[in-house]
């Protein structure tokens, strides 16, 4: 069987992160060997995304667009919420502030709230996590978001998976969010780390659960990231999660929002990390003429963090 072949059904078997070098070392080929095997996989439709130097690998919905949202926003108006990393099991969920976020989220009329990944907490994404959870394991979770995710009249939750929530995936090729979107039908299961949304005509945001941790400069990963997009793909607004921190940016024409949490610091992770957690999310507003987006206003709505001893 010719390498590159081959080459093509492992990188096809991954689940999770890596990187072009751990490939090339397992397999002892050359790194050019497997970006170039990884550049004609993306070209016949399968989804690798780059973030940083490290892929990883999302197999719902494949193609360049995982989800056609153009018939919500009719008459060229943008109006939708974004939330992410609610980390539900958690002992430092924030539900109290998500129930809130999707009251004002219904007392403003919005009707479409995506969520940038990180529904759960997930199961053995760091040593000694068991210690700060209430929920146990991922059926459980998944029983427990299905329950306790907030429902509201008419709004439709559109998510994507990150990596708390596909780390059980990765071991055992179950997918939680899959169950979660079956059992509620107000949930629409998108993508696994990333996906890419059209909102109009030739108008599309890119969702995005990087990985690694905060830069010094909260704007540095994504400017990266931006730098490194070619022109012809590159979309009109940009939203991370997984960062637990907020920012607006317009940078290279997109539109770029990183979403924060309702999750507080753990004792174990974040604080020991030194990471913050700011709790929230934002209520957009935009107008585009369905080729490029023309207004942009993002608000950013915040609750105070818990004080906790």
């Amino acid at each position: 069987m010719p390498k590159e072949i081959n080459l093509q059904t492992e990188l096809l078997k991954l689940k999770g992160e890596f990187t072009p070098r751990q490939v090339a070392e397992k397999y002892k080929v050359e790194v050019e060997a497997v970006i170039e095997v990884l550049d004609t996989l993306t070209e016949n439709g399968y989804r690798f995304v780059n973030c940083d130097g490290t892929y990883i690998r999302s197999k719902s919905n494949e193609g360049r667009v995982n989800f056609d949202a153009s018939k919500l926003f009719k008459g060229g108006l943008l109006y939708f919420g974004l939330v992410s990393d609610t980390h539900l099991g958690s002992k430092f969920e924030r539900l109290d502030a998500l129930e809130a976020m999707y009251d004002r989220f219904a007392q403003a009329g919005i009707k479409t709230v995506f969520h940038v990944g990180d529904v759960t907490d997930g199961s053995r994404v760091y040593k000694g996590q068991e210690f700060e959870q209430h929920v146990l394991g991922q059926q459980a979770q998944i029983e427990y978001t299905i329950n306790r995710y907030p429902r509201r009249n008419g709004i439709q939750t559109i998510v994507i998976g990150g990596n708390h929530d596909l780390k059980m995936y990765e071991q055992s090729g179950a997918d939680p969010l899959v169950s979660i979107a079956r059992a509620r039908k107000d949930i629409t299961y998108i993508g696994q780390y990333a996906a890419r949304v059209q909102m109009a005509d030739k108008v599309v945001m890119d969702m995005l659960h990087p990985m690694g941790n905060q830069a010094y400069a909260v704007s540095y990963k994504a400017q990266r990231a931006i730098n490194a997009m070619s022109p012809e793909d590159m979309p009109n607004i940009l939203t991370y999660g997984h960062y637990h921190n907020s920012l607006y940016l317009n940078y290279r024409g997109i539109h770029f929002l990183q979403t924060p949490c309702f999750k507080d610091q753990s004792l174990q992770f974040e604080k020991r990390l030194g990471l913050t957690s700011n709790i929230g999310g934002w209520i957009v507003e935009g107008k585009t003429n369905g080729e490029v987006v023309r207004e942009f206003t993002p608000r950013l709505v915040t609750f105070a963090n818990s004080v906790r001893r």
